[in-house]
C-alpha cells in the first residue's frame, strides 16, 4: 500500500491493538483546516474514546486523496468551501478502532486546507455520532491533540507554515 521508507510508525497509546483480532490496513487522511480569519484549527473531540484529533477519514480505492479529504471534512463537519494548501507529511499508526471493533494500520497522509468561508451543509447524525468538532487556537493545538501520530502531523504542518509566517514578518 505504502512505501514505508522514512515514514514513521506510531502505536496508538490511547487504543492499543487487540491481539485477538486481525489487522486491517487502510489508507487515510488527516485534514488540518486553518481558519485564516481567526487563526484557529478545526479539531475533533471523540469524547467516548478520549481522542483529540484532526479530521480523519478513509481513502477509497482509486479515490483522489484531496477529494477524499474534502468529502470527509464535509461529512464530519459540514464545511464545504476549502482551499487545498499542501500535503504536509505521512505516517503510519497502529491502533484498535473501538468504533469499528477492529485493529487498524493507518497509512496516513496529512493535508493542509484553508477554510474559505463559513458555509456548511447539514451533517448526518451517523457521521457525527462519535465526535464533536471544535475550533482550537493555533497556539493551543499541540496541547489539545492527544495522539502521537496526530502530533507528528501537526509538527509537519508547523514546519510548512513557519516559513510563510517568517516571510510575512519581513
Amino acid at each position: 500500500m505504502t512505501n514505508n521508507i522514512d515514514i514513521p510508525y506510531f502505536e496508538d497509546e490511547k487504543s492499543k491493538m487487540n491481539p485477538d483480532l486481525p489487522i486491517i490496513e487502510r489508507n487515510n487522511i488527516n485534514a488540518v483546516i486553518i481558519n485564516p480569519k481567526t487563526n484557529q484549527v478545526l479539531c475533533l473531540d471523540w469524547e467516548k474514546f478520549d481522542w483529540h484529533t484532526f479530521i480523519i477519514g478513509g481513502v477509497d480505492e482509486g479515490e483522489d486523496i484531496i477529494l477524499a479529504a474534502k468529502r470527509e471534512i464535509e461529512e464530519e463537519t459540514g464545511y464545504k468551501n476549502l482551499k487545498f494548501i499542501s500535503e504536509v507529511g505521512k505516517c503510519r499508526s497502529g491502533y484498535f478502532a473501538v468504533h469499528k471493533n477492529e485493529n487498524r494500520i493507518a497509512n496516513t497522509t496529512g493535508l493542509l486546507f484553508e477554510l474559505m468561508d463559513e458555509e456548511k451543509t447539514e451533517t448526518k447524525e451517523s457521521e457525527t455520532a462519535n465526535h464533536v468538532f471544535k475550533w482550537i487556537p493555533k497556539d493551543d493545538v499541540m496541547e489539545y491533540i492527544n495522539l502521537n501520530s496526530q502530533k507528528y502531523i501537526w509538527e509537519k504542518t508547523l514546519s510548512y507554515l513557519l516559513p510563510d509566517l517568517e516571510s510575512n514578518q519581513n
